[in-house]
């Protein structure tokens, strides 16, 4: 239900319409202006870099233990010749690469998943409306909520679960037409699939714009409030400041992204601290950036854990030969051998590639569909915290009982003078 205006939503309209009339002439010379900003689809777009370490293919020297990156990308230039990754000259920098690596071979820096969360959060979090685009659909400078991407499958469905948790606001923008014509040929059913992944996940859904003139610029309430009460302070009595200052809303988004990062932090030394970092064999436990935000979202919201179904590998003991090629095939160390030869998997680090099970020459390992409740990380010290906040609860709640009753008691007394 929509909150009633008051009298300060009427003055910072009166504030909002002032500033654009007072920039409204500084907008026309910009257009005219040498240093006015030019759209460049360039400056969206980045070439991936190729860590060969963590390829799957590569480690196992088997091309069929995963082939995703050279399935998704539009124009074969990726190549993996023994234990090497290459990336050609002719990629087109679309990132799709990197969204769907499961090792997280390809760094691409504009598109990585941390980057992706706080760009699209930060937007997500003033305005009534995030919309994620791409550099063809656009064609021009971005509005301020609007994230311009090399292709929008260059979100990875990890990423936008994560988002889905907190922001119901995520839309995408793509005209009729762009997707069938554009080079990127496989980008469309990248991001039909993430986005399908992470609403499924999530239960909530990603909207679809097709039209411009239905683009909601609305900045959020809450955030125009703060703005104005913040811009009040710095500017005295003034009600209609030319000037811009640094603002309240902004501040409390940066610190809202903050804490996120803190929570993926506590939740990863938690996750050590119970599992510890490396196996049997002292090789380092890899929890890629993917998996940490997947992880985060399940901690806010552990009940959609049960509902989330991940392919984890069962390994039947009495057709595994202890070869060990299954746990040469994890590169992030998900998989070990104890002391006897046994496989065993850490659910919270496996990230479900199943090349394990495809490297398997007794096919002893199969990908079963399980929930995701192991990738809950039980926090001791948040449970004691929480017991802490009740038990002050309650005794703030005995406090203002007997406190009632006290005042009950002294105007019965001054009810008998």
């Amino acid at each position: 239900m929509a909150k009633e205006r008051d009298f300060l939503d009427e003055i910072i309209d009166m504030q909002q319409d002032w500033q654009a009339l007072s920039h409204a002439g500084s907008d026309i010379v910009d257009q005219f202006s040498e240093e006015a900003p030019v759209y460049d689809p360039a400056a969206y777009k980045e070439r991936p870099r190729a860590n060969s370490t963590f390829c799957v293919s590569g480690a196992t020297q088997n091309p069929r233990a995963c082939t995703r990156c050279l399935d998704v990308c539009p124009v074969d230039a990726i190549h993996i010749n023994g234990a090497t990754v290459r990336v050609e000259d002719t990629c087109r920098k679309c990132g799709l690469c990197a969204a769907v690596c499961p090792t997280e071979v390809f760094m691409v820096h504009k598109t990585a998943p941390m980057a992706l969360y706080d760009k699209i959060a930060r937007v997500a979090t003033a305005y009534e409306q995030c919309y994620l685009t791409c550099t063809r659909a656009l064609g021009r400078l971005p509005k301020p909520n609007e994230v311009l991407l090399p292709c929008v499958g260059a979100v990875p469905c990890e990423v936008l679960f994560d988002l889905l948790c907190e922001y119901p606001n995520i839309s995408v923008y793509l005209p009729l037409g762009i997707c069938d014509r554009c080079r990127t040929s496989t980008g469309e059913e990248v991001f039909s699939d993430a986005i399908a992944q992470a609403e499924e996940w999530s239960g909530e859904s990603v909207g679809l714009e097709v039209d411009e003139k239905d683009l909601v610029r609305e900045q959020k309430r809450a955030y125009k409030r703060s703005q104005f009460v913040s811009s009040m302070t710095q500017a005295g009595t003034r009600l209609v400041s030319r000037s811009v200052p640094v603002l309240a809303g902004t501040q409390a988004v940066a610190n809202r992204l903050q804490e996120h990062s803190k929570q993926i932090t506590q939740m990863q030394k938690v996750l050590e601290s119970a599992v510890g970092t490396s196996t049997g064999q002292v090789r380092r436990r890899v929890l890629t950036r993917k998996r940490r935000l997947v992880m985060n979202g399940l901690q806010k919201y552990p009940d959609l854990a049960s509902e989330m179904l991940l392919a984890f590998p069962q390994v039947d003991v009495d057709a595994c030969t202890m070869c060990g090629d299954c746990t040469k095939a994890c590169t992030i160390h998900a998989l070990e051998q104890d002391v006897k030869g046994r496989v065993l998997v850490e659910a919270s680090y496996c990230v479900n590639c199943g090349a394990c099970a495809l490297v398997c020459p007794e096919h002893a390992i199969a990908l079963q569909e399980e929930p995701a409740e192991e990738l809950v990380v039980p926090d001791p010290k948040a449970q004691e915290r929480r017991r802490q906040r009740e038990r002050i609860a309650k005794l703030k709640n005995q406090g203002k009982q007997t406190l009632e009753k006290g005042l009950d008691l002294l105007e019965h007394l001054d009810d008998g003078n």
